[in-house]
């Protein structure tokens, strides 16, 4: 397992629920993010400029926004698959929303080159070539 992945990983989440925003030191300059498994209204695949824009909209629709590792389902030197747990209070009302996302992170240099999200867990295990 590749520990300082890991610790990639939960950096990018701790800073997601802090500031709406992932450390530039931890993402290469050319990574792509996939969340057609999460949102398949996307329709494609984006840099990360543009999917920053879209989590930002998402992030702003609560109040006290917070992403949670809920498990490590896998990990080595080229990818990490996690369970998280987001969400919070929509704003404007008392009603609490969360949802259940599997990421899937591509590394390169222990750098994130690739993101995916996926509502299902086989389908990120067989993102990340887990599944036979």
């Amino acid at each position: 397992m590749s520990q300082e992945n890991v610790e990639v990983v939960r950096r990018a989440y701790e800073s997601v629920t802090a500031t709406g925003d992932v450390p530039a030191e931890l993402i290469q300059p050319d990574v792509i993010v996939d969340g057609r498994g999460a949102t398949p209204d996307i329709g494609s695949s984006l840099p990360f400029e543009a999917a920053r824009e879209a989590l930002l909209s998402y992030i702003q629709t609560f109040e006290g926004f917070r992403v949670e590792l809920v498990e490590l389902i896998h990990a080595d030197e080229k990818c990490v698959v996690t369970v998280v747990r987001d969400g919070g209070r929509i704003k404007g009302s008392e009603a609490e929303i969360w949802n259940r996302y599997f990421h899937v992170f591509d590394f390169r240099d222990h750098r994130i080159a690739g993101w995916a999200a996926y509502t299902e867990r086989e389908q990120a295990l067989e993102a990340a070539g887990l599944l036979e």
